[in-house]
């Protein structure tokens, strides 16, 4: 998958740093003025496990 803004940062803050869906939507609502629902967080996440679970 590519690394775009938002997939950038679930690895960053959900993956590396262990904080929730929540804290992603809310990084992304404050740096840079996105609104992302936790629904679409949520899906994209499962599909980088998902993406990383096939590599290893």
């Amino acid at each position: 998958m590519e690394k775009d803004l938002i997939n950038q940062s679930l690895h960053t803050i959900c993956l590396q740093n262990g904080k929730s869906l929540d804290d992603a939507s809310q990084y992304l609502k404050m740096k840079y003025r996105m609104d992302v629902e936790n629904l679409v967080l949520e899906k994209r996440l499962n599909k980088i496990l998902n993406d990383e679970k096939a590599v290893a």
